[in-house]
Order: C-alpha cells, then sequence, then structure tokens
C-alpha cells in the first residue's frame, strides 16, 4: 500500500530504517519502519514529506517455557518517492 510520511527523526548514515508519521493520524503517532534501502543514501531528511509503498511483515516468538505465543508485524518500505522537502 502506498502511505504518505513525514520523517519524524534524523536519518542516520548507516540507518536500515526510518521513524516517520502518517499522513492523516489523529493521534500523531510515530512509528518505525524497516527500508529494503539505504534511507540516507536516497536524501531522507527529518521534516521531509515521502510516499512510501508499505507492506506488512509478521514475526512469531514463541516463548519456549510456555509454549506461548507474541505475534509482532513490521512495516517494511520497498520504494519511496520524495513528496515535499523543506531542505
Amino acid at each position: 500500500m502506498k502511505l504518505r510520511a513525514t520523517i519524524r527523526e534524523d536519518v542516520q548514515e548507516n540507518a536500515s530504517s526510518i521513524v516517520v508519521e502518517f499522513e492523516g493520524d489523529k493521534k500523531k503517532q510515530h512509528f518505525e519502519v524497516k527500508c529494503t534501502f539505504n534511507p540516507y543514501e536516497v536524501g531522507m531528511m527529518k521534516w521531509d514529506v515521502w510516499d512510501l509503498k508499505i507492506r506488512f511483515e509478521s514475526e512469531i516468538f514463541t516463548e519456549q517455557k510456555t509454549g506461548q505465543k507474541s505475534y509482532f508485524t513490521h512495516l517494511v518500505c520497498d520504494s519511496a518517492k520524495v513528496f515535499k522537502s523543506i531542505h
């Protein structure tokens, strides 16, 4: 799915993820999005707005002692296009 997001934290040179706020989120939550590319190398910077192609990945962790499962959902970005840059 394609979502528009504002980068909310500085992107480091060796980054593999970004922290964003999705457009239209009334709670203004911050989400970590894993990238299949280096976000620094494509020019992602704090406060820029990007259109992100997002998919979900699920990770299941099973506690060895109890057998209880925990489910984690990861947001993964495969491609991105700058919408508005203030730099």
